[in-house]
């Protein structure tokens, strides 16, 4: 049986003990596959779920971002696999958020069963590991049961030499900043690996990118975790989504678990006026030195130009995911009004540094700029994109 496009179908579970077996919906286990583009797979993959759990009461939730008949294909062969309930979360671009972590957290708050197992639909992780994850869960008991490219007797011959050596840089790099709640687990950034849903608090997660479990890991320290080895395989069919962009959104989430997300969205927002004193100063000197204006009066023409340039990057990169009160419209309307009231307070700071101290007046203007950078981003995150509900998260249920 096939659901098509379920949503969110029950609210985050809170810390209780659940048993291993949920005696309401008759199910041991649910198994969560993120896909996009997989296609070619996803017979071959629902054929050796069903092998290797051998009658486990199990549901199997695609979480599918595609873009090609993946969906169809779901669709079409979830009634040949009698010992299987498997149903499909379709994604609309618009409904994306959070790339494959969000996936993952949008398939784990729609499943049925009291532990759910993360898998990739490519075949690189080998369902036949399933009933071994299940076990050890059970047999420990543990929270946390992860498939360790890292530990003894794995294999990761499905990484080619470029991509290992990324692999372990990036591991390296979040040792180095999380390096208690990551103790005890070899491989963090794992696609591969089972919890059981009542010890995850779901509303402390705000997935981005590709590794969830790392996420899980620094947001509940506390819980019980083991590991099993296993061979990360070749990819059967489709491409690899690894990619630069990717990187980009882990060390952002590195940033975000590290500092918390408003620190991380003030060090974007100072980046980007910092490159805003750069425009802003090359206006100031363009209309003082080159076209004879006095030094305050050029201080209005340099904030027209780097208030435009602000906009557009804290539009684009600081602010990119947040649904806001205001339009686009209205936000670079006030964000263009805020620049101009600063200029009031900064033409004091300006006059009093370069014509009473004797400060040169670029040195002062840069100097006016960096004290309001805090008033500014409290202004522009408070106000300008104010946000439209309660929370960041979007996968939070109410």
């Amino acid at each position: 049986m096939v659901t098509d496009t379920i949503r969110a179908v029950k609210p985050a579970p809170d810390y209780q003990e659940r048993n291993l077996f949920d005696a309401e919906t008759q199910l041991a286990l649910t198994i969560i596959v993120p896909t996009k583009n997989e296609s070619g797979n996803i017979n071959l993959l629902l054929e050796r779920i069903e092998q290797a759990l051998n009658g486990l009461p199990t549901e199997v939730i695609f979480v599918d971002d595609s873009t090609d008949d993946t969906p169809q294909v779901i669709s079409a062969l979830a009634d040949q696999f009698a010992c299987l309930e498997v149903k499909l979360i379709h994604r609309e671009a618009e409904q994306r958020v959070g790339g494959l972590g969000g996936a993952v957290v949008e398939g784990m708050r729609a499943a049925q069963a009291p532990s759910a197992c993360v898998m990739a639909g490519d075949l690189q992780h080998p369902p036949e590991l399933l009933p071994h994850l299940y076990q050890t869960a059970a047999e420990g008991p543990l929270d946390l049961v992860v498939a360790s490219r890292r530990a003894s007797n794995s294999n990761a011959s499905g990484l080619n030499l470029a991509r290992n050596m990324i692999s372990r840089t990036l591991d390296l790099i979040a040792r180095i900043i999380f390096p208690k709640q990551l103790h005890g687990v070899s491989d963090p950034l794992t696609g591969f690996f089972l919890v059981r849903l009542g010890a995850i608090d779901f509303t402390r997660l705000h997935p981005e990118g590709f590794k969830i479990l790392l996420e899980i890991l620094v947001r509940n320290p506390d819980l019980r975790k083991g590991e099993l080895p296993f061979h990360f395989g070749e990819r059967h069919a489709g491409k690899s989504k690894a990619s630069s962009k990717e990187a980009l959104k882990y060390f952002y989430l590195l940033m975000k678990l590290r500092f918390g997300e408003k620190t991380v969205h003030f060090f974007e927002f100072a980046l980007v006026g910092l490159s805003g004193i750069l425009v802003n100063t090359l206006f100031m000197a363009i209309f003082t030195s080159l076209l004879g204006f006095h030094y305050l009066v050029s201080a209005f023409f340099a904030t027209v130009g780097s208030s435009t340039w602000n906009y557009a990057l804290t539009e684009l990169w600081v602010f990119r995911q947040r649904k806001t009160v205001n339009g686009r419209f209205r936000r670079f309307a006030l964000f263009f009004i805020m620049n101009n009231v600063a200029l009031l307070f900064r033409g004091p700071i300006i006059y009093l540094l370069t014509s009473v101290v004797g400060i040169h007046y670029l040195i002062s203007n840069v100097i006016s700029l960096g004290i309001l950078t805090v008033l500014r981003y409290l202004l522009a995150d408070g106000w300008i994109w104010s946000k439209t509900g309660p929370t960041d998260n979007p996968l939070k249920t109410t």
